[in-house]
């Protein structure tokens, strides 16, 4: 544990166990509207309680909880008693007493925010998401400020885990009308829109943010570039992240640099939508700006997936001055080596350059099946089989479910004369497939 969490952990249990001694000790508490309330622990042994409280702040969990049960014995009604067991079960990793103790302190004293708090934790950490988002609900009403935009966030995002994505959508709404430049809180009201699948509510929510929110351009397009990053492994962004780019275009006109970078997005989602012609248009006008430069991550980016679509279209030669193109500007850039090489090595041209690539992104993430892969196919190419069929074993053994590992390690089997090896290879890549 470093310095800084171990302070925290002493500020906590020194918080605790000042807490817990007020609350137990004291025979009248003093609300925050002025009540008095009469409190039943006056006749609390304070040794037993101070010594209990001291060991929990020390980490000597087992012997506070020792402690608080035989106080427990004659105070079965003593809600702080319970809710400081349930904090040092939760510190020993034993929730389910922890859970019983918190439901406890809760059902004695509802309306301690405290007691509420630790039971909408524990709720959380059991999975039990439904019971957690009514707690925090409730919390939400006795919060003000940043207290309760905290619990806002955390309740929205119980709903979003939830599939509730109307009550979430509902949640962040609340939050961001109090608090229109929570950045992290309109990112997951977008998330609850799309996993909606309501592209009209996703719509009244971008309207609402360019109105409300206090985000800067760069933040706008940060905003874009998560969600063209998600398009690629969830198709239902695609959408969405269309509308951003559509967004910034008409609140920003005029704007040569993001011009650029809304071009190069563009083309990523076109990409993932799988129309890689008009992507080609779009990157192509990107990376021959004189403007793409400036932008160093448009311009890797850009060119990068370009070189994708042209492999994917068949334009190998293109595919390659690309890669060596984005190897001069950033040499030790491993996934270009890589593909440089198998895009060499598929076409059987500059076999020794392929290898040299291929080993030198091996060499810097040996554990990489797919740079693995590579290498064991230029070493195919080349007539070393035997090479060959050693890097492509280790490649399987990291990654047993890549199909086109498994096609390559049969043909090299074929090659060396082991044709019923290669045929059993072949079967397992069908299973696969």
């Amino acid at each position: 544990m470093n310095l800084r969490c171990l302070m925290q952990s002493r500020i906590k249990r020194c918080a605790l166990l000042c807490a817990v001694i007020f609350l137990v000790l004291s025979p009248r508490l003093l609300l925050s509207n002025g009540i008095m309330l009469s409190d039943s622990l006056a006749d609390v042994s304070r040794r037993e309680v101070v010594a209990a409280s001291l060991q929990s702040a020390k980490g000597e969990y087992q012997g506070a909880i020792d402690r608080y049960q035989k106080l427990l014995i004659t105070q079965p009604n003593n809600a702080a008693l319970h809710y400081a067991l349930s904090n040092a079960y939760m510190d020993l990793g034993i929730i389910d007493s922890a859970r019983v103790h918190s439901e406890k302190s809760v059902q004695l004293d509802p309306d301690n925010k405290y007691y509420g708090k630790l039971l909408a934790v524990i709720s959380h950490q059991m999975n039990n998401y439904r019971q957690a988002a009514d707690r925090y609900r409730q919390l939400a009403t006795l919060e003000q400020g940043e207290g309760k935009s905290r619990l806002l966030f955390t309740l929205g995002q119980l709903y979003l885990q939830t599939a509730q994505y109307d009550l979430a959508i509902q949640t962040f709404r609340e939050l961001l009308h109090d608090n229109p430049g929570a950045l992290s809180a309109w990112l997951a009201l977008f998330e609850s829109s799309v996993h909606s699948g309501n592209n009209l509510a996703f719509r009244e929510d971008l309207l609402l943010f360019y109105s409300t929110a206090h985000a800067s351009i760069d933040q706008r397009i940060e905003l874009v570039r998560l969600f063209v990053v998600r398009s690629s492994k969830e198709r239902a962004y695609i959408e969405p992240a269309n509308l951003m780019i559509d967004a910034i275009q008409k609140h920003h006109p005029g704007n040569p640099r993001l011009t650029l970078m809304l071009q190069g997005l563009k083309g990523e989602l076109l990409f993932q939508a799988g129309h890689t012609k008009e992507a080609v248009r779009f990157f192509e006008r990107v990376v021959r700006s004189k403007n793409a430069k400036m932008e160093k991550w448009l311009y890797l980016q850009a060119n990068s997936t370009l070189a994708l679509c042209y492999d994917k279209l068949g334009y190998y030669d293109k595919c390659i001055r690309l890669y060596g193109r984005i190897l001069r500007v950033e040499p030790d850039n491993v996934l270009m080596m890589n593909n440089l090489a198998y895009i060499l090595a598929g076409q059987g041209k500059e076999l020794l350059r392929a290898k040299t690539l291929a080993m030198k992104a091996v060499s810097r993430e040996p554990a990489n099946a797919s740079y693995l892969d590579t290498l064991g196919w230029v070493l195919f190419k080349m007539g070393r089989y035997e090479q060959a069929r050693e890097m492509l074993e280790k490649a399987v053994r990291l990654n047993s479910s890549e199909v086109e590992i498994f096609e390559h390690l049969s043909k090299v089997y074929e090659k060396l004369g082991n044709t019923p090896k290669a045929f059993e290879i072949l079967e397992r890549a069908k299973q696969i497939k």
